[in-house]
């Protein structure tokens, strides 16, 4: 995986010929700008080499000049059929191009006169979507450069361009690292097939006969290459019975190509690159990134191998994920009033899928950092987020909140959800290596097809919904107004309000006597 074009790891590919830009006229103000000047491309290479003595008395009586040693490596003038696949995997970090910050992304391919416009199959509401593979036909040295664009569909109106990379195809597949389809790290029959025209031992004949060496010389156990000898396992076991293959050696010779002495090279190995999207309306701005590969087969060679499939896959997966509690959660807030800390707790979903964000509702104005929720997140996913997700090296959860330490997220067991399926117990907020919070969930992971035959209901929701829970550490002035009273105010200032009662009680009783002493004073004394 190279996190840079190909061309910044192995150079421009020139190592046969060399790409001129042609201008009209001359370099001057009146003439405008450079790009207003430029015309085309010119490939070539001018060379000076002194022919040895027996070369150059046969000069004129050569026809072909290809004879000589300095045109070696040199592709001939005659066209050539060749077949591209373009591996599109993904794209990420996209320039957002509609107002909600989002992207409707799809690809266009451009070769030649050809165009590959894949607008039917755009991805709504995506900055980092998976794409898949194309496949195109390309003749050399006509069709050299590919286009890759991505843009923004829209509905009404043109689509805006988001960005665009391009490729020059024909220096890659006559360079002599074999830019044509990478060298994978092993020769196999299975989902990473063998997919080159020719199979390792070919291609190293043909190497070797390219840069005019003696072709090698396969005996078991080793291979001799321009005098090298390259050791390693030429027999293996098929079907029970030994079988003679030198199609792994010679694949770990294609490897050490660079150690041949006076020819070597590093080759391309299998591989996929990362390369910057450019607009020219943002000049010197990336609108993103995105990772690819190209394999490139002459059409006068056997067919290849079967393409990778690469299309984005289907959901298989679903996640179910119930918050239940929260405790000892940092508290953030002040009561203006009392002072009082308090949070309002709630929890959200964010990492491996970022396009899918949940959370539950709000516990309010918790005192103690405790929290009931209740609460279902549903995911449906394919592997390939999954693999963000990391469920195959998963925390085991504490069986208390007590027992929830800061650290077990680095120290804990690690369980497979993909094996366990369910998974229940108390896992640690952490920021910043502190701890600020506990959270008790359980996991539920199901297929596609169980998830269909038993469906449950995000939130609270049918099917299969969750209890309401019964906060009692929840204080809201509008839900429970008496509980809030006696929390926020009752806790904190019982002694006053004691004080103020018996005063309160003693002043009324004090009005009361003095209101009423006169008039049972009278009474008195006219009675007496």
């Amino acid at each position: 995986m190279y996190n840079k074009e190909l061309e910044a790891e192995f150079g421009p590919f020139d190592d046969w010929v060399t790409t001129y830009e042609l201008y009209r006229g001359k370099a001057n103000d009146e003439e405008g700008s450079n790009e207003e000047r430029f015309i085309g491309k010119f490939k070539g290479k001018f060379c000076l080499y002194k022919l040895p003595e027996e070369e150059a008395d046969d000069w004129d009586e050569v026809e072909d000049f290809t004879e000589f040693k300095v045109n070696r490596g040199i592709p001939s003038n005659s066209t050539i059929q060749v077949r591209i696949r373009v591996y599109v995997v993904s794209a990420s970090n996209l320039h957002p191009a509609d107002p909600d910050g989002k992207a409707d992304p799809y690809i266009v391919l451009r070769l030649g006169k050809q165009e590959i416009k894949d607008r039917d199959n755009y991805i709504p509401k995506q900055l980092n979507p998976v794409f898949g593979s194309f496949e195109m036909q390309a003749t050399f040295p006509k069709d050299s450069l590919l286009s890759l664009v991505i843009y923004d569909y829209d509905l009404i109106g043109g689509d805006d361009l988001i960005g665009e990379t391009r490729i020059d195809l024909e220096n890659r597949f006559y360079s002599r690292h074999r830019a044509t389809c990478g060298l994978p790290t092993e020769y196999s029959d299975g989902y990473n097939a063998w997919r080159d025209c020719l199979k390792p031992s070919e291609l190293l004949s043909k190497l070797c006969k390219d840069n005019g060496l003696d072709d090698p010389k396969f005996s078991p156990g080793q291979i001799t290459v321009a005098g090298k000898v390259f050791a390693g396992k030429t027999v293996f076991m098929e079907e029970d019975e030994p079988k003679e293959s030198y199609e792994h050696l010679s694949l770990k010779i294609l490897h050490r190509w660079a150690e041949i002495p006076g020819v070597g090279c590093k080759l391309v190995p299998e591989h996929i690159e990362t390369r910057t999207l450019y607009n020219k309306a943002r000049p010197g701005m990336d609108q993103g990134q995105i990772q690819m590969w190209v394999d490139m087969f002459p059409m006068d060679l056997p067919h290849p191998g079967p393409s990778v499939d690469i299309s984005p896959r289907t959901p298989k997966y679903e996640l179910r994920i119930v918050i239940w509690n929260t405790e000892d959660v940092s508290l953030e807030d002040s009561n203006f009033i009392t002072g009082q800390k308090s949070s309002d707790i709630y929890v959200k979903w964010l990492k491996g899928l970022e396009d899918d964000r949940q959370e539950t509702d709000v516990h309010h104005n918790s005192l103690t950092g405790e929290g009931n929720f209740n609460w279902r997140f549903v995911f449906p996913f394919s592997y390939l987020p999954a693999e963000k997700l990391n469920l195959h090296g998963f925390p085991r959860g504490a069986k208390t909140a007590k027992a929830c330490k800061a650290d077990m997220m680095d120290i804990s067991e690690r369980i497979s959800i993909f094996q366990q399926k369910r998974a229940r117990g108390w896992w640690p907020f952490n920021k910043s290596g502190e701890l600020t919070g506990k959270v008790e969930a359980e996991f539920h992971l199901v297929t596609a097809e169980e998830a269909e035959k038993n469906p449950v209901g995000k939130a609270r929701k049918e099917p299969e919904p969750l209890p309401k829970p019964r906060p009692d550490t929840s204080f809201s002035w509008f839900v429970n107004p008496f509980k809030c009273f006696f929390h926020l105010i009752w806790q904190n200032y019982k002694k006053y309000i004691i004080i103020a009662l018996i005063l309160l009680i003693l002043t009324v009783f004090l009005v009361l006597l003095f209101y009423t002493l006169p008039g049972a004073i009278s009474q008195k004394i006219i009675n007496g």
